[in-house]
């Protein structure tokens, strides 16, 4: 067997440039009646309601968690070098990437995590790309040393390196950060990362990182016009072109949903396990998918729905969106808002999990009065409606009025979709 040393190629940014470059507002008619009080600048750019030092009491508006940032879509093209950035000037925010993955990213990963490594790179082979899509592994409790994967038939080694600068001199390609840190070590990781310019996107993988955490990763990354997907999460993935950690399942699930080449479907989720059926189902309903996204159950997820729909719908290989929402929050309201206003164009197939919940005998007190709603707590951080408002079964209701196309259950989501795309078609 033909043993070869892969480090990646030096000195050659593979980073595409933004599409439809220049800013947006995000929706013209405002976001009046959206619960949650989002309020936004001129150009689309969010007032945040709480800063990320705060308190979660500050933080609560209405009850509602996740913060309310929007989508930017044009690329924060910042030079190669490996030296850290600079603080962000004040003002408007940068601009993040509207393109978070195409068959030239490549990532650096951080922990020891092999076995999902490989799978990447079996993705990658199958999906015949050129060269693996990782060019590195990040591990500090080692001394530098390299790994052996498999790619195809051959064996490669690839580098491990201690220290996180000696990573990104020695890789300036690298774009994408894959973050399998625990969730002790997973916010200093990630804020160091951050340092760097050549860094668009980060996905944090680690389940139950401190709120408080997440709001400075939040707002850094606010900063420096980098996308966070997590944490609590799966990843993501791109059909074709780049899956990120485990997502997608094994090389037979791969092949079997036909993860291995793109279709027309992008679809955004907050829960990891149901996005790999949602790859099942849109592969066996439609062509298959372009892109798919979890942005993570936490209550406070370092992207939002409006993030990746309003990606998706600048994006020409889309013709529809598929958005799997959940009880807690208000986030789904704003999608609602986006297709009234006409910023959503596209046809959006929508279903939020959880309407079981008024099933259940629950009290909560809002605004010193007594009302059930079925408040209980479900397996997310986030998954918990504080409001008859965050409930499943009202923003179901919403988003059928808004124009969404919304199943009766979740059993018929598979049905809606197939029908939806013949109209596209």
């Amino acid at each position: 067997m033909e043993m070869i040393e892969y480090s990646g190629q030096e000195g050659v940014s593979h980073r595409e440039d933004a599409v439809g470059g220049g800013e947006h507002q995000l929706f013209p008619g405002g976001l009046e009646g959206v619960p949650g009080g989002c309020v936004l600048g001129n150009i689309g750019q969010p007032v945040h309601h709480a800063a990320a030092e705060g308190t979660a009491e500050d933080a609560h508006v209405m009850g509602t968690p996740a913060s309310s940032r929007t989508a930017s879509f044009s690329e924060n093209k910042a030079g190669p070098g490996a030296s850290p950035s600079k603080k962000a000037k004040s003002g408007a925010l940068p601009v993040k990437a509207s393109t978070l993955f195409s068959k030239q990213t490549k990532s650096i990963v951080w922990g020891m995590q092999t076995r999902a490594v490989q799978g990447m790179l079996d993705f990658d082979y199958t999906c015949s790309r050129d060269e693996p899509s990782v060019s590195a592994m990040l591990y500090p409790f080692t001394g530098d040393h390299k790994q052996k994967f498999y790619w195809g038939h051959k064996e490669i080694l690839l580098p491990v390196y201690k220290n996180m600068g000696d990573a990104m001199k020695k890789h300036p390609e690298v774009d994408v950060l894959i973050n399998f840190a625990s969730l002790r070590s997973a916010f200093d990781s990630t804020m160091e990362t951050m340092q760097y310019p050549q860094i668009h996107t980060i996905a944090i993988i680690a389940e139950g990182i401190p709120e408080a955490q997440t709001r400075k990763i939040i707002k850094r990354a606010d900063e420096k016009g980098i996308t966070i997907i997590g944490p609590a999460t799966v990843g993501g993935i791109k059909p074709g072109c780049f899956k990120i950690g485990n997502t997608g399942g094994m090389l037979d699930n791969i092949l079997a949903s036909k993860l291995y080449r793109p279709g027309s479907v992008a679809y955004v989720s907050r829960s990891g396990g149901m996005s790999n059926e949602l790859n099942n189902i849109i592969s066996r309903t439609t062509d298959g998918v372009y892109e798919g996204v979890a942005i993570g159950g936490d209550r406070y997820p370092g992207s939002i729905y409006t993030d990746h729909v309003l990606r998706y719908q600048d994006t020409p290989g889309v013709e529809m969106i598929v958005m799997l929402g959940e009880i807690g929050g208000t986030e789904e309201y704003k999608i609602c808002q986006g297709i009234k206003s006409g910023r959503i164009t596209k046809p959006v197939v929508s279903w939020c999990i959880g309407t079981c919940a008024t099933m259940f005998s629950s009290e909560v007190s809002v605004m010193g009065s007594v009302k059930s709603f079925g408040g209980v707590q479900f397996g997310h951080a986030g998954a918990c409606a504080n409001q008859a408002s965050e409930t499943a079964v009202a923003k179901n209701l919403a988003l059928k009025e808004a124009g969404a196309f919304v199943p009766k259950s979740f059993d018929e989501l598979g049905d809606v979709i197939k029908s939806v795309q013949k109209i596209t078609q």
